[in-house]
């Protein structure tokens, strides 16, 4: 049985990459030695026939095996589509160049898990750079064949989170945008990006978004550093000094149905020091695990069979697939278009009023 990814609904072609990047001025918290990260980049692509890349990177991939055998779903019994996009393609040349997303996975993920949504967005516009925690993601494999597994228990507790996860997720993000800015002024030089990448990304407008803890990074990262001009949390936490401090830039957070954070301090429309503006939604019919892949995965298991109705409402709930992923993609577009144009957030967001969407009561 074969899942399939929906195609990206922009007019460009859709590229993507990894980026190996290795950090010497900090030291890897679970290892020792230099911190390493590895960047998953989507990116508008010249439309060429370069080779299709598969729907998840071996990390993720290994990933994906491990939760659906924890599912009691028979190894062999399922495969992924290819992906829509195409490997090391070179990139489209715009002047001023693309605005920059940085994505950030749920704890313990690898990237390529929310696929359907990064390619959509390069396919409009975006060049998409997702980022492997390294050590706290499943597992991380690097371009010389060597794999980090994770050195982190997924039911830690949330002082571990909130103490080591997501500083050093925080760190991961600003370096990586460190290492954008001057590839781009060429303070840096990289010949390892596809051509006409980094000369066609604008790192004078970035933003990023994350699903769970990779929302929790968002948030931290926009009260950290003001290069990221808004955000989008997929029902993550609110955790760390952006709790009390706040943010300046616009934030969009949509919540699942029952998600214990939406009436948790930090997802109300207020609070104490937030000045930036804060739009929380909920999406009724959605679980935890619809803010990705999943919702695709699970759902198409379900209906072969392959995995029990209940487990599916439990983890993905009760939406339909398309109409979940249809609405993820048109509020994370719309959000930042609306951010990198000259439009009110206020009102683009009450324009895209869904029945399916309810605001914070």
């Amino acid at each position: 049985m074969s899942v399939d990814l929906p195609a990206p609904t922009g007019p460009s072609s859709v590229g993507v990459t990894e980026w190996h990047l290795v950090d010497s001025t900090r030291t890897d918290p679970w290892i020792g030695g230099p911190r390493e990260v590895l960047a998953q980049i989507w990116y508008p692509a010249e439309n060429t026939a370069a080779e299709t890349a598969p729907w998840m990177p071996p990390g993720a991939s290994a990933e994906q095996e491990e939760f659906l055998s924890e599912l009691g779903i028979p190894a062999g019994s399922w495969t992924l589509a290819p992906s829509h996009s195409r490997r090391d393609a070179p990139a489209r040349t715009r002047d001023g160049g693309f605005p920059v997303l940085l994505n950030s996975p749920g704890m313990g993920d690898a990237t390529g898990w929310s696929i359907a949504q990064a390619e959509d967005l390069a396919s409009h516009g975006y060049v998409v750079v997702a980022l492997n925690h390294t050590h706290e993601a499943f597992a991380v494999q690097f371009p010389d064949g060597r794999t980090a597994p994770t050195q982190v228990p997924l039911d830690s507790p949330q002082e571990v989170l909130r103490d080591l996860l997501l500083p050093t997720r925080v760190a991961d993000t600003r370096f990586v945008l460190d290492e954008l800015t001057a590839a781009h002024t060429g303070e840096r030089l990289t010949t390892a990006l596809p051509t006409g990448l980094i000369q066609n990304l604008d790192p004078s407008r970035v933003a990023m978004f994350g699903h769970s803890l990779g929302g929790s990074t968002t948030m931290q990262a926009l009260h950290e550093d003001p290069r990221i001009r808004a955000g989008v949390n997929f029902d993550g936490p609110v955790l760390g000094s952006v709790a009390e401090g706040g943010i300046d830039q616009p934030l969009l957070m949509l919540a699942s149905e029952f998600s214990p954070w939406f009436d948790a301090p930090g997802w109300e429309p207020y609070w104490h020091h937030n000045i930036g503006l804060k739009v929380p939604l909920r999406v009724r019919g959605t679980q935890h695990m619809s803010f990705c892949d999943q919702q695709l995965i699970l759902v198409r298991l379900a209906d072969t069979g392959l995995l029990s109705g209940e487990v599916r409402q439990k983890a993905v709930g009760a939406i339909d697939p398309s109409r979940s992923i249809d609405l993820q993609r048109t509020y994370l577009r719309t959000w930042f278009d609306t951010v990198f144009g000259r439009g009110d957030l206020t009102t683009t967001i009450a324009g895209l009023a869904q029945p399916e969407v309810v605001p914070y009561p």
